[in-house]
């Protein structure tokens, strides 16, 4: 009778840490935030929670070694498995980010870490350091920009509109499950906010894609054959879904892998000019390429009528190296512009005349690159470059 007491007394206790300790370790496993402060390192942090600086950097989304005191990092310590090439992989190092900078002051017009940020500045500052290439847009640009989406992913952008008039309110990087991260209203700080809290259930929700699935970045070493062997796809269907010019392949560059374009502007849209859809195909593959003034190579970075000599020679069009205003200067002007052919701005920067090309793709998007996203998408509603632009060029 005694034994069998103590061995039920024995099981309850076992069974009583198990329940009381060993979730709580889970949890505290999963969840344990570290707050940055001055001095502090993506080493030095990694070193005292004994995991390793990569592991950190990549459950937190970190673009890089930079920190910034008060950002609230997840300390996983189990080890972490990523998908470096899957977009819902991204979508959550973008969510993570983001979530690191709750607490950090809420400042009208501002977008860095130091200076604060409002609702699109914080939106810009996590995507742009993800190395999604995108302008400094309002929350109405953002909204205009990004593709739409049913089926809404952590890290996805999640908008609130005016019931009546559509009025893009405010917006925010989505967490999933009604959460999302935020620096807009009723807050002094970023904050997680819930789209189901009385303030934002009045407002109709959209939610719109920056990070789609289906794309591949290249990294160091790979090859066609190595990344048609990952995705159990073939080199050719590869080459033409991408309209690669050769086998060679560069660092960075974004492969579409699925039947369906990735950004589909132009897929109803006549084309320019017979290659037309192939030149965009393959300008779709540079984009975060970075912006160099009087360069016209990928690999040393373009500007802006570079990018467009570069794509339009490796498709084996004869186009010769020129500025923006000599593109200007030798094609004839039109008002109903077919995909493939040229958007031109000027007085751009400090610049005066003719100074800005970028390839048009359909339903007011165009492909260019600027100094500081590199080559990206825009929009030409928005209302910099409304304000810039000069007409369009038809190539051929």
């Amino acid at each position: 009778m005694f034994k069998g007491r103590l061995s039920s007394m024995v099981f309850l206790l076992v069974f009583m840490v198990s329940f009381t300790f060993l979730p709580g370790l889970k949890v505290e496993a999963a969840e344990r935030l570290h707050t940055v402060t001055t001095g502090d390192t993506v080493e030095s942090i990694a070193k005292t929670y004994n995991i390793s600086s990569w592991q950190l950097m990549k459950t937190n989304g970190l673009p890089d070694g930079k920190l910034y005191a008060g950002q609230k990092l997840t300390i996983a310590q189990n080890a972490y498995t990523p998908s470096v090439y899957q977009w819902s992989e991204r979508g959550k190092q973008i969510a993570n980010y983001a979530k690191s900078f709750i607490g950090f002051k809420k400042t009208a017009g501002e977008e860095t870490p130091a200076t604060g940020f409002d609702s699109s500045g914080l939106i810009h500052w996590v995507l742009s350091q993800q190395n999604v290439p995108i302008d400094r847009l309002t929350v109405d640009g953002f909204y205009k920009q990004g593709m739409d989406t049913a089926n809404p992913k952590t890290g996805d952008i999640i908008f609130f509109l005016e019931r009546d008039s559509s009025k893009v309110v405010t917006a925010g990087i989505y967490l999933g499950n009604d959460q999302f991260v935020n620096a807009g209203y009723g807050a002094e700080t970023v904050q997680v906010r819930s789209s189901t809290e009385n303030y934002y259930a009045r407002y109709q929700m959209a939610y719109k894609t920056y990070t789609p699935k289906g794309e591949h970045i290249v990294q160091n070493g790979e090859t066609l054959i190595s990344i048609a062997e990952r995705y159990n796809t073939s080199i050719n269907t590869i080459k033409s879904r991408n309209a690669l010019p050769t086998d060679d392949l560069m660092k960075g560059q974004y492969l579409q892998l699925y039947s369906n374009p990735l950004y589909p502007f132009y897929v109803k849209q006549e084309a320019s000019y017979d290659k037309a859809y192939d030149v965009i195909k393959y300008a779709y593959t540079l984009r975060g390429f970075t912006y160099v003034f009087g360069e016209d190579d990928p690999m040393l970075g373009m500007d802006c009528s570079g990018f467009i000599y570069w794509v339009m020679k490796e498709q084996g069009l004869s186009v010769k190296r020129g500025s923006a205003a000599n593109y200007f200067s030798l094609l004839p002007k039109i008002e109903n512009p077919k995909a493939g052919d040229l958007v031109f701005f000027r007085d751009t920067g400090a610049r005066i005349g003719v100074t800005h090309v970028g390839i048009y793709l359909g339903d007011g998007r165009f492909l260019h690159t600027t100094e500081k996203a590199g080559v990206h998408i825009s929009n030409l509603e928005s209302a910099y470059f409304a304000e810039k632009f000069e007409s369009f060029g038809q190539i051929f």
